[in-house]
């Protein structure tokens, strides 16, 4: 299959995948509101079972990329998230929107191992592609919490659901017209065909992707709230909210560009522990920081979180196996989707206890084994720096 091809399709899913998962944090803030009996631990339990079936499901979804084939297990992500939208239009009440947030969390966590699979069987570069990938989903990102405030402020939480669950829908129709197959893989002649799986590398990723994971949805679960809370004015909180998020997340695109770039050039078993160790530190000073310093300090986060994905999902291809990669790719982001979520509930309640600022400084705590478990990978990995096949 063209290349272009592939980049474009996996581009549009991730743009949308992000879009629709982010969206939560933000109409949050009218649901303070509109349910003043619910605490925030509550309504991050809601958003618990959201990424918790968003992680939870990337395990099926790996497998089922194996033997389906990506193609058919991106059609499927496309229009069960078009559906699951539905439920969320219809919902009356903590109860159905729970039902509605768990099934579009299950349908979306189709999408990375589909998606990712894609990409690396036939990227000849696949650092940079995955970063040029990943540009898509820190788009989705941005555009989640921006149009998702924007429209929900004008229109009520309902509304982004329903504008992007259309744009899946038809993003699901043109690949179902597109005539696209994955199978050059299977062939000997493929030049990843005789590279093994080497599991220990594999577990030491896997740590570091479940710490990061629970530092990542902590954090962006509860960016949206805290910004409307530092930042009163004229505007309303959820567009607030939205808007300075948003502005966080569209820094990521530089993120997945230097991440790329540095998973080329440098030895990405070396570079990764450098990238998660520097978010320690600035989730600290997003604790102790106020104004616009809060804002830049913030924007920083962006960037050195988002570097560490493209680098990271390098990794799992260069110790993987392209018949199991699916699968590889589908554990990878099940933990760290599917742990991850966890922190949404874990982080409410810290800011129900302590106050909001205080939920980014435990996120930069929980990165600390992650940077252990880094140094250990950097000496015992292989050094890997280019794509060679």
């Amino acid at each position: 299959m063209d290349f272009r091809r592939v980049l474009t399709i996996t581009s549009l899913g991730h743009l949308l995948n992000h879009s629709l998962t982010l969206i939560y944090p933000v109409i949050m803030i009218q649901l303070v509101a509109l349910y003043p009996q619910a605490s925030l631990t509550t309504l991050g339990l809601l958003g618990t079972a959201h990424y918790f079936l968003y992680g939870l499901g990337a395990f099926p979804a790996g497998w089922l990329t194996d033997r389906l084939g990506a193609r058919n297990v991106l059609l499927i992500y496309f229009l069960g998230s078009a559906t699951s939208v539905l439920i969320l239009a219809f919902s009356s009440g903590l109860t159905s929107l729970a039902v509605g947030l768990a099934l579009l969390g299950l349908f979306c966590a189709l999408y990375h191992p589909s998606g990712l699979t894609l990409i690396s069987h036939s990227s000849p570069s696949i650092s940079r592609h995955m970063g040029f990938h990943g540009i898509a989903g820190s788009l989705g990102l941005t555009l989640g919490p921006l149009i998702g405030g924007a429209v929900a402020g004008w229109y009520g939480w309902r509304a982004p659901y329903i504008l992007f669950g259309f744009l899946a829908a038809l993003a699901g129709a043109f690949l179902w017209m597109t005539s696209t197959t994955d199978s050059s893989h299977r062939s000997p002649s493929h030049p990843q065909a005789k590279r093994p799986t080497q599991l220990r590398l594999l577990i030491y990723c896997y740590l570091i992707t479940i710490f990061m994971g629970l530092a990542h949805r902590g954090t962006l679960n509860f960016m949206p709230l805290y910004f409307s809370q530092v930042f009163t004015g004229a505007l309303a909180p959820v567009m607030v909210g939205g808007f300075l998020t948003a502005l966080v997340l569209a820094s990521g695109i530089l993120g997945q560009i230097l991440g790329g770039r540095w998973g080329d050039r440098y030895q990405r078993n070396r570079v990764l522990v450098v990238v998660v160790a520097l978010n320690i530190p600035v989730l600290f000073l997003v604790t102790y920081t106020q104004g616009v310093v809060l804002v830049m300090v913030a924007i920083l986060w962006g960037v050195v979180n988002f570097s560490y994905q493209p680098i990271s999902n390098a990794l799992i291809a260069d110790f993987s196996s392209p018949r199991q990669r699916g699968t590889l790719f589908g554990v990878m982001h099940g933990l760290n989707f599917g742990v991850g979520a966890l922190a949404a509930t874990l982080a409410g309640a810290i800011g129900d206890q302590w106050g909001t600022a205080v939920i980014f400084l435990a996120m930069g705590l929980l990165l600390l084994p992650a940077t252990l478990v880094g140094i250990l990978l950097r000496r015992i990995g292989p050094s890997i720096s280019i794509d060679s096949g």
